[in-house]
């Protein structure tokens, strides 16, 4: 009998497969991959700031502390790299601005996340006339290449079957599916938890998005950009730009408005030509309230949840998956922030 099946090889699966087979348990993974609908827009950016008032993400250094550690290590086990520290300019939006981000700069709480304030960038190459603040815990996940390692690893375990996963029998003391057994079921099946049975019930509020890949010579190569949008370098002077919110559009379809939008404003930022060469669009697994969801069905005690990472996946995941498995091993809970008892 296996310890667990884990429903769904996204970002939040994959992490979570990683960290139990690691821990010695024994799992079943079952996923369809093309139906992963949330990695087609996951520009892998790691950023400790959120918000249009650039806060604080929750608990920055808690997580960040956990993500610098994980990431680093699973390079090391797999010989694959996909994890690359990137700083990036936050462009201010105007004079307020900045001298809000100067006050803060003093706060014990962010100034370990930044410095250079303010940074004014190559006018003759972006539209920067407030300057800009350096982050420096920044990073870059290369989202695809980390899950077909994660997936390899899987496959060279005889742990993961690609298929759908129908008439699961959840009994007293086991879940049962195409004749094998589990003590458990955790469901991290990102947007597709709004149909699942037993999550359902959840407020889930998944989130369109739509994303670009440019082209642009002789710009920023080794850091990241924001301000209304990202600009993420990618390799000979590609570059992914992004991203659009809407809570509208429930299909995984490329939309004129989204690229429009995408363009005016990448057009207003920089003042070099770029040359738009793919689009892309996805669905991301958030929340009503904008914090995940993870904990023990109400009604089955062996079924879980471990999913709603959100635009956060890439940062929220190694930490909350490490908490994940401390509370369904009984050493440890979940925050009251992400705890579905929290859901009334």
């Amino acid at each position: 009998m296996f310890d667990f099946f884990v429903i769904g090889a996204g970002l939040s699966g994959s992490t979570l497969a990683w960290r139990l087979i690691n821990g010695g348990y024994k799992i079943k993974v079952f996923d369809k991959p093309k139906l992963n609908i949330s990695s087609n827009i996951a520009g892998g950016i790691i950023n400790p700031l959120t918000g249009k008032r650039t806060a604080l993400t929750w608990k920055a250094h808690d997580i960040f502390d956990e993500l610098h550690k994980f990431y680093p290590e699973t390079e090391n086990k797999t010989g694959i790299s996909f994890f690359k520290l990137m700083p990036t300019y936050k462009l201010f939006e105007s004079r307020f601005e900045q001298n809000e981000w100067l006050n803060k700069s003093a706060e014990k709480n962010y100034n370990c996340f930044f410095e250079n304030i303010p940074e004014y960038l190559d006018q003759s190459k972006i539209n920067n006339p407030f300057g800009s603040l350096l982050i420096k815990e920044t990073a870059k996940l290369d989202v695809k290449k980390y899950l077909n390692t994660l997936h390899n690893f899987l496959l060279n375990q005889n742990s993961i079957e690609f298929c759908m996963v129908e008439n699961l029998k959840i009994g007293n003391n086991s879940v049962t599916f195409n004749g094998e057994k589990a003590k458990a079921v955790i469901y991290c099946d990102g947007t597709f938890a709004t149909q699942n049975h037993y999550f359902s019930y959840l407020p889930h509020k998944p989130v369109h998005g739509e994303v670009l890949e440019v082209e642009i010579e002789n710009f920023y190569n080794d850091r990241m950009i924001n301000k209304g949008i990202f600009i993420i370098p990618q390799y000979k002077n590609k570059y992914i730009v992004g991203s659009t919110y809407n809570w509208n559009i429930k299909e995984t379809v490329t939309t004129q408005n989204g690229r429009d939008e995408l363009e005016k404003k990448l057009f207003n930022l920089i003042k070099l030509p770029f040359k738009i060469v793919n689009h892309f669009a996805g669905i991301r697994p958030s929340t009503n309230d904008r914090r995940p969801f993870l904990g023990k069905h109400p009604g089955y005690e062996n079924v879980f949840i471990f999913g709603g990472m959100g635009s956060k996946g890439v940062s929220l995941v190694p930490y909350l998956s490490k908490v994940f498995i401390n509370y369904i091993s009984g050493k440890g809970k979940i925050p009251s922030e992400c705890d579905i008892s929290r859901i009334k």
